[in-house]
């Protein structure tokens, strides 16, 4: 386990048994991936909060993957922004790439919920799903 620099005394104690509870919670719970699939407005990104909170998976909402990585100006969302800025598609790498990167959390170790992924096949193909 690797050691964190992280002050527990400064750590309100609710916050740190809220964490300890979703651990112990979560622990038991199998590796899932899930795909929702639909038009929009049909409810997916409604869904997704409750199916993380069940399942102790995370949501990949690549809108919203997008918009969060163009303000925080990684790499990745200066590239992004001059695509959009363009009025081009994001192209399937970036899009791949953005997925890839948030697949690494922490948060993301038991699973996914990929909303809005993949939207081509060379997405598709470019990222084997759940592995």
């Amino acid at each position: 386990m690797a050691c964190s620099s992280v002050n527990l005394e400064e750590i309100p104690s609710e916050s740190l048994m809220n964490e300890l509870l979703h651990r112990m919670k979560c622990a038991p719970k199998p590796d899932k991936c899930l795909i929702l699939i639909g038009p929009p407005g049909f409810g997916k990104g409604t869904q997704s909060p409750i199916i993380k909170d069940e399942h102790c998976l995370c949501p990949l909402a690549t809108g919203d993957m997008l918009r969060a990585t163009v303000f925080a100006k990684t790499p990745l969302g200066i590239k992004a922004k001059k695509t959009m800025d363009k009025g081009e598609l994001i192209s399937d790498d970036l899009v791949v790439g953005i997925i890839d990167e948030a697949m690494k959390k922490p948060s993301c170790k038991k699973g996914f919920i990929f909303d809005g992924f993949p939207r081509t096949v060379a997405q598709a193909q470019k990222r084997i799903l759940c592995i």
